[in-house]
């Protein structure tokens, strides 16, 4: 509890007021169970989460809900970023375990590498095993296109360069930044399009931390790899943290 709290605190202290409202609301809705934490969740029967309208993304159902708070938080990011000429479309938001098991099977099963610890490692460069991607919880958004040359290109370089300068401001970070020596990201590439609503994914990556263990991560193709990779260290938590200045 006293960490829960302590966690609240910090959370409080890099928010803008428009944030603060809603995370305190439901802080102490956000204890959750193994299944929710590992995606076995069914999006429309949950009344924590809502549809995405389709003002603000391509996706269809059931792939188009997101948690309240990461929409609400979201709409006000939009808003702001479309007053600045930079338009942010949401090309993925919450994946369940078993949508997330299609995507990787299927890209196991297409994988031309003979060696099964090569072809994982391969996968593990975008996508996550099933039961550890940050999509099954409601609080991750991918924005405008998963391909480099889209964030190399002049459009590409401005929405980065906004959402570095102004996504904090409505509880969002990047996760997965550029590896560095000091294992700040040690599993995923850079993913430039992928931002995570904090108020929520920091307190479900600390439950996850204490609840979910490898033996749970199973029920897929190559799950026998779980612990020889690491995967809950490696790219559970092998992610970067919002920056510390904005925990003050």
């Amino acid at each position: 509890m006293k960490l829960l709290v302590f966690l609240f605190a910090l959370l409080m202290g890099f928010l803008p007021q428009e944030s603060l409202d809603s995370a305190s609301a439901n802080m102490q809705n956000t204890c959750v169970s193994k299944e929710f934490l590992l995606g076995k969740t069914h999006y429309e029967q949950d009344s924590t989460f809502v549809l995405i309208s389709s003002e603000h993304t391509v996706l269809r159902k059931p792939n188009n809900y997101i948690k309240k708070e990461t929409y609400e938080a979201f709409k006000k990011m939009y808003e702001a970023a479309r007053q600045d000429g930079v338009h942010l479309v949401i090309t993925s938001a919450s994946r369940n375990f078993w949508v997330q098991r299609y995507i990787w099977e299927q890209k196991w099963k297409a994988s031309k590498t003979a060696d099964k610890k090569q072809r994982a490692l391969e996968i593990l460069k975008y996508n996550s095993m099933c039961g550890t991607s940050r999509h099954h919880w409601g609080t991750e958004l991918d924005f405008n296109s998963p391909k480099l040359e889209f964030w190399n290109s002049e459009r590409g370089k401005k929405t980065y360069k906004w959402l570095c300068e102004n996504a904090h401001k409505y509880g969002f970070y990047q996760p997965y930044t550029a590896k560095s020596p000091n294992g700040r990201n040690r599993g995923y590439n850079e993913e430039k399009w992928h931002w995570s609503y904090a108020p929520l994914s920091a307190e479900y990556t600390r439950q996850y931390k204490l609840l979910i263990k490898p033996s749970d991560l199973k029920g897929f193709l190559g799950d026998d790899l779980v612990e020889e990779l690491d995967i809950i260290g490696n790219y559970v938590f092998g992610i970067a943290q919002p920056n510390r200045s904005l925990l003050l």
